[in-house]
């Protein structure tokens, strides 16, 4: 019986660890770019994998199928029952599109642009689904310390939830490695600790040793991450919350990350009780007692956060 593409999808994660260098990277872009293993052939795949075509052999083979066509199937398959746009830009191609002076050719940048974060949005329900999204939630509410982390353009991400959290709770501590003391971070970090560390390729060596570091000492590992292959999602003790981050653009998204922990303090505060409302409003006082925002005309401070 032929597999189907979740079947194949864990059999490949099952066997990442174990694999060669090159069947591992082979393996990656097949599980990011399953448009490309149904489209393409085995030599014009594995050019785009960067990869020998006799490393797809081999992978094959270390998956126990018949030959290209029983790996390719399931892709084609999945292809067949949920099409997708095949966006795939860089920056070359963006600023071509300028120069050739087509007819609206910003506002079609910009629509693609909107249309595939809508899609990413969208996956986050149709992926993760509201119950682990509830089970997140109730696990950072559970725990005795919460760590958030993420480098460089998962940065803001880390340190919205890290200042959204803290309005209302007081256990939640930002690895932002000031000074290069990202180690000293999670000195403390222990069994009954949560870490939400939010990392998508090419991945920060910082996140990927804390996540591992937290893990070995016990604490509970939230991964906002890309794929189901990021190493990130190597540690014991996992929850893994995979959001799209594709974009038209040069860069990836975070729009989809940044609306995950969004959901997270969404969930963190309806269930927070009178404790977090007063701890909201007690935030709130001390904002407006320091006049942290700007005053109207009639020199009253504007409340926020």
């Amino acid at each position: 019986m032929a597999l189907s593409f979740k079947s194949i999808c864990r059999q490949i994660e099952k066997l990442h660890a174990e694999l060669a260098p090159q069947l591992k990277l082979a393996a990656r872009h097949a599980i990011d770019n399953p448009d490309d293993v149904a489209l393409l052939s085995m030599r014009q795949f594995s050019a785009k994998a960067d990869v020998h075509p006799s490393t797809m052999t081999r992978l094959v083979k270390a998956l126990n199928l018949n030959g290209y066509d029983d790996f390719q199937e399931p892709f084609r398959a999945r292809l067949r029952t949920h099409p997708e746009a095949p966006y795939s830009k860089n920056a070359k191609s963006i600023q071509s599109r300028i120069k050739s002076h087509e007819s609206n050719s910003v506002a079609v940048m910009i629509n693609e642009m909107m249309d595939m974060e809508h899609s990413n949005l969208s996956a986050i329900v149709e992926n993760i689904g509201h119950d682990i999204l509830s089970q997140c939630a109730n696990k950072i509410a559970g725990a005795h310390h919460v760590y958030v982390g993420g480098v460089r353009s998962c940065y803001p991400v880390a340190f919205y939830f890290q200042y959204a959290y803290s309005m209302f709770k007081s256990n939640v501590s930002l690895i932002d490695g000031r000074g290069g003391t990202f180690a000293d971070d999670l000195r403390d970090v222990e069994k009954g600790d949560v870490l939400l560390a939010i990392s998508f390729s090419p991945y920060g060596r910082n996140m990927v040793h804390a996540v591992d570091y937290a893990s070995k000492r016990g604490a509970h590992i939230i991964a906002i991450t890309d794929s189901t292959l990021s190493p990130i999602l190597e540690a014991k003790n996992t929850t893994p919350l995979i959001v799209r981050t594709s974009s038209p653009s040069f860069f990836h998204s975070v729009v989809s990350a940044m609306s995950a922990v969004q959901a997270l303090v969404l969930l963190l505060m309806a269930n927070g009780g009178e404790s977090a409302l007063k701890k909201l409003s007690e935030s709130e006082a001390q904002l407006n007692t320091f006049e942290a925002y700007w005053s109207g005309k009639n020199g009253h401070a504007i409340k926020g956060y």
